[in-house]
């Protein structure tokens, strides 16, 4: 762990302390840009798309180390405590998620087009804009903890672990409302080996707390689920520290100041009017996902653990696709915004069919192998024996949402966030709410009918994204062409 630690320690050095390698890091997101609006398609994918895929990977070791320590050293009502906790932790982040959607957009296909200056505005607009949210959502989110809680019905033993395992991580809200606003700026620039950087440090942290705050190694309490949330809110805390010293004094050609920070009615209103759709799309799904794990909770505990277990096996291969469909929309953004329509259309096409093929493959491992998956995180018997049916009801469908993310992602690319929120709501209380409840409860078939529902809502709401993909109004881009630019990306007087 320690020489895990140092080296990004030493490689995050070599690129930002002014010892030449400011440099290097500004010539190789160059070269990076040339290659998106130029290069092979397939390749500038999963070149733009791995460190993207290794962000992905650090992010998912949150939350499987925490359910490791707490499954095997506070039990199975530790990880239905944390599988709880997540539908209103991601409540809170799909505002921010939504929001930064704004910043990948309008820097991607401004830096399509050259113009810098408009770059470095957008990128302080959406800072300041995240900044100001996130003190009143983190606020707001600690206060609904428990009201949410009780409505959703879980056991009390699970509740009391919960609660304040949430209100801590809602505390780190802003934290990580800067952390997202920096990856999504950087993203949208052509640089997402940066933010994997700040990522890796961030869960190293993580990681070594974890044990020593769950478990009470040494002079440390044993906190149990409190541990974990403890755990995270510091690792989040030095990572958010990280990435405003690097967005204000590191990279010189992406370093904002405190004057692009400054509100203007225009550039709100176009931070706005992608980043409001999008933030609330994000924020629909997520109260579609509270309501799924109420369904899931009135079955137990042993039903919340199989499903906090089977979603976060399942979530391990979104990193790799959630790589490839992060890489497509800077590349389409950034095409879009240099006019290269068929090429982006390409793109598209290309990720959807890179993303099919590898989850086709995962699908069949995860059914052929779900007991000794489900064995590394519990020895419980009822647990292991559900994961069968759980993998096979919902696991072979993650194909169908790897098609809907693309098509989604294409969207986010042109700006257009409206088609996005309406797929989503389409999706989740257009489908898997509804199909979840007939089949579990009016159909009769309990659980089993939960992971149905699930299930097939991912293979409908493929076929409605296509349907959308294929009308091409994701083609058109948010930003208007000023005209003709210098060599250095500034207009013309």
């Amino acid at each position: 762990m320690f020489i895990y630690f140092w080296v990004i320690y030493a490689y995050a050095c070599k690129c930002y302390l002014p010892l030449g390698g400011r440099r290097l890091a500004r010539n190789s997101t160059k070269k990076m840009q040339r290659q998106i609006l130029k290069g092979n398609i397939a390749k500038t994918l999963l070149v733009l798309g791995w460190p993207l895929m290794l962000t992905n990977a650090f992010q998912m070791m949150y939350s499987v180390v925490d359910m490791y320590w707490l499954g095997n050293y506070v039990g199975t009502e530790g990880i239905a405590a944390t599988s709880l906790a997540w539908p209103l932790v991601f409540l809170m982040m799909s505002l921010a998620i939504g929001m930064s959607v704004a910043g990948t957009t309008l820097v991607s296909q401004y830096a399509g087009m050259k113009d810098i200056a408009e770059v470095k505005k957008s990128a302080g607009q959406v800072f300041m804009l995240l900044a100001l949210l996130s003190g009143f959502l983190s606020a707001i989110g600690v206060l609904i903890t428990d009201p949410l809680l009780a409505f959703m019905g879980a056991p009390e033993e699970v509740i009391v672990m919960s609660s304040p395992y949430i209100k801590i991580v809602f505390s780190s809200v802003p934290f990580m409302f800067m952390i997202m606003t920096f990856a999504s700026i950087l993203r949208g620039w052509g640089d997402t080996w940066t933010p994997m950087i700040i990522s890796a440090i961030s869960v190293g942290i993580n990681v070594v707390l974890d044990p020593f705050l769950i478990i009470g190694i040494g002079p440390f309490p044993a906190w149990g689920v409190t541990g974990a949330a403890v755990a995270t809110f510091i690792a989040r805390m030095i990572a958010a520290i990280v990435c405003a010293y690097l967005l204000f004094y590191g990279k010189k050609n992406l370093r904002i100041k405190l004057h692009h920070m400054k509100l203007e009615l225009v550039k709100v209103k176009q931070i706005l009017k992608i980043g409001v759709p999008a933030s609330l799309g994000m924020s629909l799904v997520s109260l579609g996902f509270l309501i799924m794990m109420k369904f899931v909770s009135d079955f137990g505990t042993e039903t919340l653990a199989i499903y906090g277990i089977g979603t976060r096996v399942i979530n391990m291969v979104f990193i790799i696709t959630g790589g490839i469909s992060g890489a497509a929309a800077t590349m389409i953004g950034q095409n879009l915004g240099a006019n290269k329509i068929k090429r982006a259309g390409t793109i598209l096409q290309t990720s959807i069919l890179i993303t099919v093929a590898f989850l086709l493959a995962c699908s069949v491992i995860f059914y052929v192998f779900s007991d000794q998956l489900f064995s590394i995180f519990t020895n419980d018997r009822a647990v292991i024996e559900g994961s069968k049916f759980f993998m096979g009801a919902f696991g072979f469908s993650i194909m169908g949402f790897g098609i809907f993310s693309n098509v989604q992602a294409a969207y986010q690319a042109s700006g257009r966030t409206v088609p996005n929120m309406i797929m989503g709501m389409i999706r989740l209380w257009g489908m898997r709410v509804p199909f979840s409840f007939i089949f579990a409860f009016t159909v009769g078939w309990g659980v089993s009918g939960l992971w149905i529902g699930m299930g097939l809502s991912n293979y409908l709401s493929a076929i409605v994204a296509l349907i959308w993909m294929a009308t091409g109004t994701w083609k058109k881009s948010v930003v208007e062409k000023k005209g003709p630019m210098l060599n250095g990306g500034s207009h013309r007087p």
